[in-house]
């Protein structure tokens, strides 16, 4: 993923609950990796193996801080 410009993923299972957020420079770089024909195999794997329903979302950061104590 980082061959497309992925600057960080991760991801979290708490049950049959999954959240993955990966973060990006641009539109231009997901539409690249969503173009790959590994992921794209990878895609159809998960939905017709695992995952019944998905929801994907698109955000952009408008702000971010932390505390590091």
């Amino acid at each position: 993923m980082d061959v497309y410009g992925c600057s960080e993923f991760t991801s979290v299972t708490e049950g049959k609950e999954e959240i993955s957020i990966s973060y990006w420079e641009n539109q231009e770089q997901i539409q690249a990796w969503k173009q790959d024909a590994a992921h794209r195999l990878a895609q159809e794997f998960g939905q017709s193996k695992w995952y019944k329903y998905y929801k994907v979302q698109v955000a952009k950061i408008v702000r971010e801080y932390e505390r590091n104590i």
